[in-house]
């Protein structure tokens, strides 16, 4: 993001969000201006299952590095915020019976809204490129809980008013990432060639390494059969999360007092609750302090009350409440760890982010039918879901604990000496020409610290880390860690 434009970024983003159908406290105040409630299923269904399709052909094309239709994606690219802005604004007018409903207009609506939604994920994906970790986290309960005040606004505004603002939030969140990235590329056409230079530097040096690389060369029209794994291995946390929220959100519909959305609450105090985090300090990585340490606690947490409530008769809105807001703040870990692995570099914007649409879409379709057929036993289901889930993070992060897989050892560098550390890695990397990512790599492996945790505190695959190693170690002239802690360590005298 532009530091510069990092504010009017962020309100944009959070109008994207905010006016996403997809999401569905989203449409809720839309859904109360219309007569006929059939209307909203014409338009919702279609676009659940468009999305889904449009992001299965994108994610497919991005895993399989295929390089083919380049004309048809870009005309696609072009079109997407235009055409997505277009079928909303449609929408919405037909929403508050400014135009008149027709059930197949508003059915090939949707179905043209689906298929260019998740160009314009992909283009807000691509805009928060730069942000780490937890200044994804910052950013996404910022988004998150802006979205919710902004829900309950719109849920008490008059037909009229709901519509101008809607469609301002929707051409606001549309435009936006698309135009300004095309501004910048104009006004400095080296712009991509310089950002994406340490990657392909990396890439260089991983090709002499012969068959034991496993980075494919952005250049390359090589399909790189191990890109999918790497894909799970480093997401999979996010991609379950996310699956698991989205088939919670179909399946779920409830009220506080019959008059706000738990939806919207959950949103809320999910990021009321994971904002601190964002400023924590840690030597573990962020990733695992999330999903290994704060979501099986809160897990945990959720589970006795459960029981608690069910035993002392706890309103069952509370508890309802209480799920929501811990699926909420999955979901919003989830989000933040798809913005740091853009950042990574290692998968493309592409791949995260229609990945992430296409599970999300098929899990809330799955969570709607399933709401449907069992409507009368609907407050069981939510509960089934959270306690599965929970004890699936808890038996994780058990065996987490376990493994020792985030260890470092006793050589790490003491806080004070943190300056002249970094000074002696630099000087490391200028000596032996390592490449940007090598260097930050041989920070971490210099004091200690094992391939897991680093690829972890990355958020990249550990078959990178481990290729990255290699190259490092070949360049210095050197067989393993301990060595090049040594030659960290002589340097200092």
């Amino acid at each position: 993001m532009n530091r510069k434009l990092m504010p009017l970024e962020a309100f944009a983003l959070i109008a994207f969000f905010a006016t996403m159908p997809i999401y569905s406290p989203n449409v809720v105040p839309l859904q109360e201006c219309l007569q006929d409630n059939e209307i909203m299923g014409h338009f919702v269904t279609p676009l659940l299952v468009s999305v889904a399709g449009a992001s299965a052909i994108l994610f497919t094309h991005a895993a399989t590095s295929a390089t083919g239709f380049k004309r048809a994606f870009l005309l696609y690219s072009k079109v997407s915020p235009f055409v997505y802005v277009a079928c909303m604004t449609y929408f919405i007018l037909t929403s508050v019976r400014v135009i008149p409903a027709h059930s197949t207009a508003v059915t090939l609506c949707g179905i043209a809204c689906g298929l260019c939604l998740p160009y314009v994920a992909i283009w807000w994906g691509k805009r928060l490129e730069p942000l780490r970790l937890q200044q994804a986290l910052l950013l996404v309960c910022v988004v998150c809980a802006s979205t919710a005040i902004i829900n309950w606004v719109f849920s008490i505004l008059a037909a009229t008013p709901l519509a101008v603002l809607s469609i301002a939030l929707v051409a606001l969140g549309s435009f936006f990432p698309s135009a300004l990235n095309r501004v910048e590329h104009v006004k400095d056409p080296g712009r991509k060639t310089a950002k994406t230079r340490p990657a392909s530097s990396s890439d260089n040096c991983l090709q002499s390494a012969g068959k034991e690389s496993v980075l494919p060369n952005r250049n390359e029209k090589k399909t790189d059969p191990l890109l999918l794994p790497r894909f799970m291995s480093v997401l999979v946390p996010a991609l379950i999360g996310l699956s698991v929220f989205a088939f919670h959100m179909g399946v779920s519909r409830e009220s506080v007092l019959d008059s706000v959305s738990t939806e919207i609450l959950g949103n809320l105090f999910a990021a009321l609750i994971l904002a601190p985090l964002c400023f924590v300090k840690s030597r573990k990585p962020v990733s695992v302090l999330l999903f290994s340490g704060v979501a099986p606690v809160a897990a945990a947490m959720l589970l006795s009350y459960m029981a608690i409530a069910s035993d002392f008769e706890v309103l069952e809105n509370f508890t309802s409440t209480g799920i929501y807001t811990f699926f909420c703040m999955i979901a919003q870990i989830s989000l933040a760890l798809g913005i740091a692995g853009t950042h990574a570099q290692e998968f493309s914007a592409r791949m995260i982010w229609s990945g992430f649409t296409l599970l999300f879409t098929i899990f809330s379709i799955s969570g709607i039918s399933l709401g449907a057929l069992l409507s009368d036993k609907q407050p069981l289901i939510p509960q089934t879901i959270t306690a599965l889930y929970c004890a699936y993070l808890i038996v994780q992060s058990v065996g987490s604990f376990w493994k020792n897989e985030a260890g470092h050892s006793s050589s790490s560098a003491h806080a004070n000496e943190e300056h002249d550390y970094a000074h002696r890695c630099k000087k490391l990397a200028d000596d032996f020409s390592l490449s940007p990512r090598e260097q930050e790599i041989s920070t971490y492996l210099g004091r200690g610290h094992t391939c897991t945790y680093i690829a972890k505190m990355l958020v990249i695959s550990e078959s990178t880390v481990y290729t990255h190693a290699r190259n490092i170690y070949r360049k210095v002239g050197i067989q393993s860690k301990e060595e090049l802690i040594q030659i960290l360590a002589s340097n200092s005298e």
